[in-house]
């Protein structure tokens, strides 16, 4: 599977960062080894809450380009079930908060070319979930009886699995703005940095500093951060 541009700059960006090397090298195996249980599989996309990026690997590059013209949903238990966690006593039927029934009439009304099926596992650490995995499948039984074995590929929560609420494959969007919450990221880390070197406050400090600032004036962090990377440049 080939992991979409945005996803590829995003790591690239990402590996840089942490010095790293091996995020583009997991999520590629671990994609083929799900492709392999379930031969149908169309795409991935792996959500993480902690960066709040989402990265998405598709079957082919014919696919990409179909994609580019989906009608997304504006959300759905893929997005819900990393936002708001798992609800308390999570069902293991599709009774639960985040039942197939409440959703898949209008994600199918909205369906991606080529998108018949998704599964959604949560991605759970203790009692947190950090992330989800959504898979994306070429027919209408590509997952069944196959969500204990992807789930445990992702290590992720099978009974929390939901099955058809993102038949649109919206989670592509998400992906597609990786790069960009980056580099936002980027440029905050820098203007932190400049404020806890010129007031001698943690960066901690810093950063609440920055924010309390923007929220004040009514803008991004982001928009304030480049603003104080400009003026330090140009004194």
């Amino acid at each position: 599977m080939k992991p979409i541009p945005e996803t590829l700059e995003a790591i690239a960006e990402l590996d840089a960062l942490l010095d790293d090397g091996t995020l583009l090298d997991e999520l590629r195996r671990t994609a083929t080894r799900a492709q392999v249980i379930a031969p149908g599989l169309a795409g991935v996309s792996v959500a993480l809450r902690v960066h709040d990026l989402t990265f998405t690997l598709v079957a082919s590059d014919e696919e990409i380009a179909a994609l580019d013209a989906i009608q997304y949903l504006t959300s759905g238990p893929c997005v819900l079930v990393v936002e708001e966690g798992l609800p308390r006593g999570m069902a293991t039927t599709s009774d639960d908060l985040f039942s197939e029934a409440r959703w898949q009439d209008l994600a199918r009304a909205t369906a991606a070319a080529g998108i018949h099926s998704t599964v959604t596992f949560p991605i759970v650490d203790g009692d947190e979930v950090t992330g989800s995995v959504n898979l994306y499948g070429h027919t209408e039984h590509t997952f069944d009886g196959l969500h204990a074995q992807l789930a445990d590929v992702f290590r992720a929560y099978a009974p929390g699995a939901v099955t058809n609420a993102d038949l649109t494959f919206s989670t592509r969007r998400l992906a597609e703005k990786a790069p960009a919450r980056l580099r936002e990221d980027a440029l905050v880390d820098t203007a932190v940095g400049i404020l806890a070197a010129s007031r001698a406050v943690s960066f901690d400090a810093a950063r609440e500093q920055l924010e309390d600032s923007a929220v004040r004036a009514g803008v991004p962090m982001s928009t304030l951060a480049r603003v104080i990377i400009e003026l330090q440049q140009g004194g």
